[in-house]
């Protein structure tokens, strides 16, 4: 579906514009040169010497197996970028095999075929591959504008095609070179995406260096007359190589952003697990609360003078009672619902206490929550709890480690920040580095992923920071919003 013109910016309209002049130039002022060129590829060949004669083949060498090495990707985890890419790698060869039939010696007397119709088709093609890898490509970074850009050029070099079927030559694509509309689209893209990955700078670095090249040699800056080097040629070759480095890249990344949703996924079962557990618990365990809350009621009410009786069934009445309320605490704890919801970070933090008391207790650590400046967030309430836990439970297990003296963890929420802080003693360099890595642990029974994953919902999920500093006897673990 074309663009609307109206619905354009003014940048896209004045590079539209442009290319729009640049075609009207061409067609008045340079129509009979296009074809006369034709005819002097052939009668005036440009010689190539021993050593740019194995540089042009080792080139097409570097372009042909990359072109392999990416349909064997293809055809090995079925991403159509990859085939897309291998199609366009395909028809580059055919249009620099074309040019050395047609103007290069001694390819001139190696080939036994000169088509014009083909060099102008195979560029054509080229384009059209090169656009629909581009689309692929740029999917990931949820770029609708570019996207429609991509599909008008698109839809554009397709008719051109079917045009040359009538006319014998591209029309589109031989007045308006191939390298100045993939320029047109690389622009637009630097222009719309906003968070740049490796794999980007990858493609950008490959595809404008052959363009560079292409424009240097339409402007006659590079005067094969004199300088007979097939700089096209390693041009290609070396943009194969990078963008192949970068679809490897990009599957790399596709791989690491599964084995987080793989881990996520992991823990959200383990919640699960648990949250049924505990369902299963409060259930058997609010009828005999129930019948010992009315219990003590009746027998309250046969007691009006012993005051240290009634004194006693108050006290089991409150017990009963906070029975209830924790175990509902922990069902709510452990659901693993991805709702989003505005709530307290102290609130958060105090329910998370709720959960963290009784085990603290147990190995002697005192713990502090300190609120300067409470704050709200709109995310996932259980989630957080779950990072806020994973921390003291991380403390927890240091402190119990190193033996500490007077163990302390400490929460401080100040305006967009929280740290826990606890005096275990300061964390290597090397382990600092690696802590957030998957499966990496400083405790011998442990699965590694705790930090990992409460790393993961802080930046990915909730769009915040985790870091971690240590110096002398304490740890501080930061979460900034």
């Amino acid at each position: 579906m074309a663009i609307g013109f109206t619905s354009m910016d003014n940048i896209l309209k004045i590079k539209y514009f442009a290319l729009f002049i640049y075609l009207v130039i061409s067609l008045l002022f340079f129509y009979d040169d296009f074809f006369i060129q034709n005819s002097q590829f052939i009668t005036k060949p440009h010689l190539y010497d021993n050593s740019a004669f194995m540089f042009a083949v080792f080139s097409l060498g570097i372009i042909f197996s990359a072109m392999i090495y990416n349909f064997a990707f293809y055809f090995y985890i079925r991403n159509r970028q990859y085939l897309y890419y291998a199609l366009a790698q395909f028809f580059v060869l055919l249009s620099l095999v074309n040019l050395e039939a047609l103007q290069i010696y001694p390819f001139t007397e190696m080939y036994n075929f000169k088509s014009f119709y083909l060099f102008d088709t195979s560029q054509t093609l080229v384009l059209i591959f090169s656009l629909l890898f581009l689309q692929e490509f740029f999917q990931t970074y949820r770029t609708d504008k570019l996207n429609k850009t991509i599909r008008t050029i698109l839809y554009l070099s397709i008719f051109d095609l079917l045009l040359s079927f009538i006319l014998g030559h591209t029309f589109f694509t031989k007045f308006v070179p191939t390298v100045v509309w993939i320029a047109f689209i690389l622009s637009e893209a630097f222009r719309y995406i906003r968070q740049k990955d490796v794999p980007f700078y990858f493609l950008m670095i490959g595809w404008h260096l052959v363009i560079i090249i292409l424009l240097l040699e339409l402007l006659y800056f590079i005067n094969h007359n004199k300088f007979n080097f097939p700089i096209l040629h390693i041009a290609f070759a070396f943009e194969s190589m990078l963008l192949s480095f970068a679809l490897s890249y990009r599957f790399k990344l596709i791989e690491d952003e599964q084995k987080e949703q793989q881990t996520l996924l992991l823990q959200q079962s383990r919640l699960a697990s648990m949250g049924e557990m505990i369902s299963i618990i409060a259930h058997q365990w609010r009828q005999p609360l129930t019948f010992l809350s009315y219990s003590l009621m009746h027998i309250k009410s046969f007691q009006h003078e012993n005051k240290e009786l009634k004194q006693s069934i108050q006290e089991a009445s409150e017990q009963i009672e906070y029975m209830s309320k924790n175990i509902e605490t922990f069902r709510n704890f452990y659901n693993p619902s991805k709702e989003k919801e505005t709530f307290s970070v102290k609130d958060a933090c105090e329910a998370v206490l709720t959960i963290a008391s009784s085990t603290l207790k147990t190995h002697d650590i005192e713990i502090e929550l300190q609120t300067k400046k409470d704050f709200s967030l709109i995310y996932n309430r259980n989630e957080f709890e779950q990072v806020i836990l994973n921390l003291i439970n991380n403390a927890k297990d240091a402190l119990v480690e190193q033996q500490t003296l007077n163990p302390k963890i400490e929460i401080l929420i100040d305006n967009n920040l929280i740290m826990v802080t606890d005096n275990a003693g300061s964390i290597s360099k090397n382990d600092q580095i690696k802590i957030f890595e998957p499966y990496f642990s400083t405790k011998e029974e442990s699965d590694g992923i705790g930090l990992y994953i409460a790393k993961t919902i802080i930046e990915k999920e909730m769009k915040g920071k985790l870091m971690l500093t240590s110096n002398k006897n304490l740890s501080i673990f930061s979460i900034k919003f």
